[in-house]
């Protein structure tokens, strides 16, 4: 068994795994390995000459607590099935995320098909999404106000304004620009979707799927917006009995329906997380707080060895600054929960919570620097690929 990055004559060994693996039709398959595959962010494994199992890292910039980072989200993990319970995958994780770790990259994300297959690897939930299914004609009192009309190139720079209004007040979300959307654009196309824009206040992206619309993102600068493009999802109303929208946490759709009580509203779990270089990540930090002190916090982290050991943590006049140190320490957590912590997904309380400590036995210094630092927030994230 041989792990590596792919080589120029491996593109259709990887295809063939993907195809094998993943239920995505031929249109969709064309516009990824044209646009998004690359193979020196393609690691294979080589077993007698074969290619029998791969996992991309496509790029992207990621804006997590005020700051951007580049990192890889991990796609296509894909196993022939063969060889699936030989451990290629545990050996395929281990040398992905040491190859992170060397290129520098602090964060890596990752949609998983099933939490528990990369919970080992240190990967952590840190997102989720909401869920409507409303019926299409519960949307039959809004109206549209302005036009709306298919999205074309001269859009572009409207949808990069729209989504940076709509997303002000979300962490964790993937930095758009020009070549995103242009992107994008084909995505979308390949799926047989449909971009339209509302003005310049709002777009929606959605799909028709049978009897039922599903909307993969409705963005918008005004509530006037929003109810301009509900209302054009009701003109759907002789195509489609449902519609589907996916949303922020924070979003307003729920306080403008007429009767919420027949809609269906869910959380949905979205996508993993997970702290590649812990010391490097807490030293890119800077916060408004006037705290001013330091916390010693035991990290286990079985794949990354840099992770692992006890790391000073000190707030100083706004900096925060990590240091592996020989010494005690104040808690302790595993990577997982740390991660959750650094994508602010969740809050000191609850990371005691969740690792069985009793907050009581706690001194207020630790929840202070912690509270501190990792402050919890609405996160928001809606790559698929």
């Amino acid at each position: 068994m041989n792990i590596r990055y792919a080589r120029e004559n491996e593109k259709s060994s990887i295809k063939e795994i993907w195809n094998y693996c993943f239920n995505d039709g031929p249109k969709f398959m064309e516009y990824y390995f044209k646009n998004k595959y690359s193979r020196g962010n393609t690691v294979v494994v080589n077993d007698q000459d074969d290619i029998v199992s791969s996992l991309q890292l496509n790029q992207y910039k990621i804006r997590l607590n005020n700051k951007v980072y580049d990192t890889s989200y991990v796609v296509g993990v894909s196993t022939f099935p063969q060889v699936r319970g030989m451990g290629y995958m545990k050996n395929i994780m281990d040398f992905t995320l040491r190859e992170l770790y060397n290129r520098g990259q602090l964060v890596s994300i990752l949609m998983p098909i099933d939490y528990r297959l990369y919970r080992k690897y240190g990967y952590e939930h840190c997102y989720d999404q909401l869920e409507y299914e409303i019926n299409i004609d519960d949307l039959k009192k809004f109206k549209i106000i302005g036009k709306i009309k298919k999205v074309d190139d001269s859009n572009v720079y409207n949808l990069i304004d729209i989504q940076e209004s709509f997303l002000k007040d979300v962490n964790g979300n993937i930095a758009r620009d020009e070549k995103y959307y242009r992107n994008l654009f084909e995505e979308i196309k390949s799926e047989e979707g449909h971009i339209y824009i509302h003005e310049s206040e709002g777009y929606i992206i959605y799909f028709l799927q049978d009897d039922k619309m599903f909307v993969r993102e409705i963005f918008y600068k005004n509530i006037d917006s929003l109810k301009s493009m509900l209302k054009f999802i009701y003109n759907h109303n002789t195509q489609c009995r449902k519609v589907i929208i996916t949303a922020p946490i924070n979003d307003k759709i729920r306080f403008v329906l007429d009767n919420p009580k027949t809609c269906k509203i869910r959380l949905k779990p979205f996508m993993m997380g997970r702290i590649i270089n812990f010391k490097e990540y807490i030293n890119t930090l800077i916060i408004d707080t006037k705290v001013n002190n330091s916390v010693n916090v035991l990290i286990k982290d079985d794949f990354i060895e840099e992770n692992n050991g006890v790391f000073e943590i000190m707030i100083k006049n706004g900096l925060v600054s990590a240091k592996k140190v020989k010494s005690n320490h104040d808690i302790s957590f595993d990577i997982n929960i740390i991660t959750q912590l650094a994508f602010s997904y969740i809050n000191i309380e609850e990371a005691c919570i969740l690792n069985n400590i009793n907050e009581n036995n706690i001194n207020d210094n630790i929840i202070k620097v912690f509270s501190a630092i990792f402050t919890k927030k609405d996160n928001y994230i809606n790559e698929y690929v």
